[in-house]
Order: structure tokens, then sequence, then C-alpha cells
């Protein structure tokens, strides 16, 4: 689940419309009308080049915060040891928290004696002054479970497991938490087949739901089908968790299949003869009311104690010039960013909150004739794509 790299900048948001949005935003360290207690953290994935773009990633950091955001995913290797440390210092005064990403399949499918992962993870290899997977994964764990605002290590994506991995799954899961057992350790699934094959695993198994495409969501009563299946995924999520004796977790829709080409491929809506803004046209970012629904279709179901939503730059607009996909920008990032935070503050469903809902339904109207954003590769990796 990670973001793409590209050749040639995008538009982006200036400095004046990222304070302005983030003012027009509720700055909360919980959801306004939820209770901490009664309510899981909720996250966002994020892609941002600490080394060449601080100063934007903390502009984009003060944005989530301002729209509840508690925990950001970002890619370990995605700056010095110093960017680092600077960046999760300055979440942490905003009283958020960082889940690294780690991601790659050589962690796993590699011997500890291999060395590929030096190449990946260059900071910290010269940092240790170690080649091999096992001592430089060793030194990640403990350098990054040092810092006060780590919230834990997103350590393996759907993309990137494939038959046979999990024996190296787990004791990469395992090196993980001996050498940092404070903090959880997180792998991603597409499905419950998938969850089920890493349910023994000592880890929080995230399950991805990403149910619109051009399929419509809402209104709920009409698409019984579609929100039944999304119901049954966080009831066999939350009772695999409950057997493992493990929280659960999941990953939710803030992106359009359309986004790029790869993705439209493999929901049946496009094909490779047409050009990636055609695709796009077709497929849309989901609306405000559907996010807000289907946050809440989770928890009637299940018990999380983490909701990420993928991603903040399918949402919120790119700040690495990543080509890949096609990202919002401008007014349209705006209404995007607006509908997803008024869900993510919503309160949790004690039961059906239409005024919430005619909140959502009125920011939906701005996306209403726009175009979209969606889910990619994990962090360095060719595109992922399993059909959603």
């Amino acid at each position: 689940m990670s973001m793409r790299r590209g050749a040639h900048p995008v538009q982006r948001i200036g400095c004046a419309a990222l304070a302005a949005i983030a003012a027009s935003l509720i700055v909360v360290g919980a959801p306004t009308t939820a209770s901490a207690a009664s309510a899981p953290a909720e996250g966002v994935f994020e892609n941002c080049r600490l080394d060449t773009a601080m100063q934007t990633c903390l502009q984009r950091l003060h944005v989530m915060r301002a729209g509840g955001i508690r925990v950001v995913v970002i890619p370990a290797s995605s700056g010095s040891l110093a960017s680092l440390a600077s960046y999760a210092a300055t979440a942490g005064s905003l009283r958020m928290s960082i889940m690294w990403e780690l991601s790659n399949p050589g962690w796993w499918q590699q011997p500890a004696t291999g060395t590929l992962m030096a190449g990946q993870f260059p900071t910290f290899a010269n940092a240790c002054g170690c080649e091999q997977n096992g001592a430089l994964l060793a030194f990640v764990a403990d350098w990054l479970g040092s810092l006060p605002a780590t919230y834990g290590y997103y350590a393996a994506d759907d993309s990137m497991l494939g038959p046979g991995d999990q024996p190296g799954v787990a004791g990469y899961v395992a090196q993980i938490e001996r050498q940092d057992p404070r903090h959880a350790v997180m792998i991603s699934s597409f499905g419950v087949s998938q969850a089920r094959q890493y349910e023994a695993i000592h880890a929080m198994i995230g399950q991805e739901i990403y149910p619109v495409t051009t399929t419509p969501l809402l209104p709920v009563a009409a698409n019984q089908r579609v929100w039944r299946s999304v119901g049954q995924r966080a009831v066999e999520t939350q009772r695999m968790a409950d057997s493992a004796d493990q929280p659960s977790a999941f990953i939710l829709q803030a992106f359009s299949w359309g986004d790029n080409l790869d993705d439209g491929v493999a929901v049946r809506a496009c094909t490779y003869s047409e050009s990636k803004s055609a695709c796009n046209a077709r497929l849309h970012y989901p609306r405000p009311a559907a996010q807000w629904e289907l946050r809440n279709e989770v928890l009637r179901h299940a018990r999380p104690k983490l909701i990420l939503w993928w991603s903040f730059p399918g949402t919120y607009g790119d700040a690495t010039g990543d080509t890949y996909s096609i990202y919002p920008t401008g007014a349209e990032a705006a209404a995007r960013w607006r509908g997803l935070s008024a869900a993510i503050r919503a309160a949790p469903p004690t039961a059906r909150s239409t005024t919430a809902l005619a909140t959502a339904a009125r920011h939906s109207k701005t996306l209403k004739h726009r175009r979209p954003h969606k889910r990619r590769a994990p962090r360095g990796a060719p595109a992922r794509r399993s059909t959603r």
C-alpha cells in the first residue's frame, strides 16, 4: 500500500492554502464528538520526502492533526536518521504517533546473513556499520523504538506477501518484537483468506476494505449486498483477532481505483488500451457519506484498536512529484480532506446519527462532479494490485 515515485512535479497546495484548510478544521487529539475511550485511533498513510521537503512534510502533519488523525504511517526509509527524528518529534509535539513502514520482502525472504536490505535502508546501514539483514533489522527496530512518538511498525503489506511467505514473516515479526517489545507490529491483508495465513503470528492484522469501485454504495437500504459483505468481513476479522488474542485493525478506502491504470484494470473497469486519465474519469474517490458509513459499519461489527485510511496523498494531494497516479489538487483536494476528516471526527455509531450523515452528504456535493485517486504498491515496489 505504498506510493509511487515519479519524475516531474505536480501542482501542490500552497502554504497559505494549507494554513487555511487547517484552520477550517477542528483541532483534536481524539474525535470531537466521541470519547477517546469509545473510539479507536484513526490514522493515514503518508509519503513525503523528509530530507528535501521537510517543511512541506511538517505542514502536512499539522493538517492531518487538525483533521483528527492520530497515527501517521510513513516509510522508515524516507529520510536520514536526523530527518526521521525531526519528523517524529513534531508528530509527538502534536500528540500524534508514527507507524514506521518497513515492508519489503527482503526482510522475510532473505536469510539473516543476506545483505539486500542494506541497499534499501542505507542510512540505517551506514549508522550501524552493518550489512547483514539480521543485524540491520535489530538496529532499525532498536533505533525507531527509542523515539517517543513511535506507535509501531507496518511490517508487511498484503501486496508483498506471496505463497510460502508465512514462516519467513513469522521469523521477521518475532525479531522486531524481540528487539522492541513495547510497540505494535502490523501486517495488512486483503481478504479473510489471506488474514488466516498469518493469524497465528503474534502481530496485529490490518484488514483492508476497499468496496468503492463502480458500484454505488448509498443509499444503504438499496445496496444491502455490499454492506453485508463489509459487515461480515469485519465480524470475521474481529473473530480471528480474538482467537489470536490480538487487537483488530482495519485499512479503509481513501483513494480511487482509477487514479492509476493498473488498479483500474485490476477492478475490470479499465483496459490498458486507454489512457490513465480516461480510466480516472470513470472511477471516483469515495464520497464522504460512504466513508462515514464504511467506518461505522466496521465499528458496528468489530472493536478495532486502529483504523487507517489509504491514503493522505490520495485524499489531500501528492508532495513527491509522483507521476504513476493522478492526485487531487486545489479545491478538489480540500473538499476530499474536509469530507474524510468529518468522518474521522464523527462520533462512533451508538445509533445512526442523521446529523453526521447529513454533514457528510453536504460535503459530498462538492465532489459530485470531480474525479479521484487510489491505492498503490508498497513504497518503492512495483505496481501492486489484486482485484479489490
